[in-house]
């Protein structure tokens, strides 16, 4: 019996001092699991990649990652086990990036890429930009979305894409336009940021009235679209923050920044 004994504590030793026995094996080769809930926010050449933390003990980090596609990825970043968000500052407005998050662990075991479709298109925006009443001052009334950095500009102006003016006989305030810009009143929102994407139809050429606190899709002639959210508005201006998508045909137009 003793002899039995012995012969058994030999085995256990052995497999003990060769690893033999499941869960006494020191070697971890298990990925953390797949980050999840990857989204994307669309700036002025920045795009935002934000996603929900890992919970593993031995979480070393993450890897950002960047393609012109949804199948190929490049490296972008490697991030620290307590940061959920990136900042991509290498990208250029109108080009559309894909992106995905892996994790990796203190031994080196890294998971899959992420599963969400997370891309994203950034694009120029602006704040504070009055125009006045084109009756009162032309000079001062218009608007050409691919050349922002003029602001206000003349109504007539063969590259106005808008222009304001108040009509006494309808009291009422508009945005007008004589190059073929189509607009079209999405509503009151809480500030620009509220619409992440504008329509592809339902739009009306001309002109729209304007109300404090709506968005305003724009559709212009080269098939751009825009966003304008009207902060204040008077009888002789209006002021008005907006984003210009420069990917032709391209509806997104989302926030630049994460809301509270």
């Amino acid at each position: 019996m003793l002899a039995k004994i012995d012969k058994i504590l030999t085995i256990l030793l052995a497999t003990l001092l060769f690893g033999g026995i499941s869960g006494c094996d020191n070697i971890d080769d298990e990925p953390p699991a797949v980050p999840r809930g990857v989204r994307t926010i669309t700036g002025d050449e920045r795009v935002i990649v934000e996603w929900y933390p890992n919970g593993e003990y031995d979480l070393a980090g993450y890897q950002v990652w960047r393609g012109q596609n949804d199948t190929n990825f490049d490296l972008l970043a490697e991030v620290s086990e307590n940061t959920t968000r990136y900042v991509d500052t290498t990208v250029q407005n109108g080009e559309t990036y894909y992106y995905a998050v892996s994790a990796y662990d203190t031994d080196g075991n890294e998971s899959e890429l992420s599963p969400e479709d997370a891309w994203d298109t950034p694009r120029p925006s602006g704040q504070n930009i009055t125009l006045d009443d084109y009756n009162v001052f032309p000079g001062r009334s218009g608007f050409d979305f691919s050349r922002p950095e003029k602001g206000s500009i003349p109504w007539d102006t063969p590259a106005t894409d808008i222009y304001f003016a108040f009509d006494a006989d309808r009291n009422a305030t508009y945005f007008y336009s004589d190059n073929e810009t189509l607009m079209q009143d999405l509503g009151y929102h809480e500030d620009l940021d509220a619409v992440d994407m504008v329509p592809e139809i339902g739009y009306v050429s001309l002109f729209v009235e304007l109300i404090e606190g709506h968005v305003y899709a724009i559709n212009t002639p080269d098939d751009n679209f825009a966003k304008v959210y009207v902060r204040e508005l008077y009888e002789d201006a209006v002021v008005f923050d907006w984003a210009y998508q420069t990917d032709p045909g391209n509806i997104q137009l989302a926030p630049s920044f994460k809301r509270p």
